[in-house]
């Protein structure tokens, strides 16, 4: 045994299969969630500051509460509008859909529902916001078999490619 782990090949992890359907790469998902980042900046923050710039112009400090108001209902209704229904109506957002990756059900083609869909995103955005879990969340996404995170094995889905 001990002649097998000093030769190195029990440590080395087995290549992930390619193509469509197979489960996605770490650094796939990672590029799709920078690209949906940008996009929840752009959709969040413009309209805030036109917000801002357009409604309270002239208000002064009573329009501070306003401000803060709609900023959380407007950053509500993203959390819970992009990801879950594109998740479940397309089965991807469109960062995903450039990387041409999709959420399927384990098991399954098939999309996951909209519960799902808002269970495994509230979930991510929570693991997001503990550095520690985050780390644990990408590692068991890079070396877990059918490349799950946390959030996936809640919603019980998996992250495949399309191409």
């Amino acid at each position: 045994m001990f002649g097998q782990l000093a030769g190195g090949n029990d440590l080395v992890l087995p290549s992930p299969a390619s193509g469509p359907g197979t489960p996605a790469s770490v650094w796939q998902r990672q590029v799709a969630a920078g690209i949906d980042l940008v996009i929840a900046v752009f959709v969040i923050l413009v309209p805030l500051l036109a917000f801002d710039r357009i409604v309270l112009a002239g208000v002064g400090e009573e329009g501070d509460a306003v401000w803060q108001l709609v900023a959380v209902l407007w950053i509500g209704a993203f959390l819970l509008t992009y990801s879950p229904l594109s998740t479940c109506r397309w089965g991807r957002t469109l960062g995903k859909r450039v990387m041409g990756l999709k959420v399927v059900r384990i098991g399954s083609d098939s999309r996951i529902s909209y519960g799902r869909a808002l269970i495994r995103h509230l979930a991510n955005v929570g693991i997001g916001l503990v550095p520690v879990i985050l780390i644990a969340n990408v590692t068991s996404i890079s070396t877990g078999a059918q490349r799950q995170g946390m959030h996936d094995r809640l919603a019980r889905s998996v992250v495949v490619r399309t191409r």
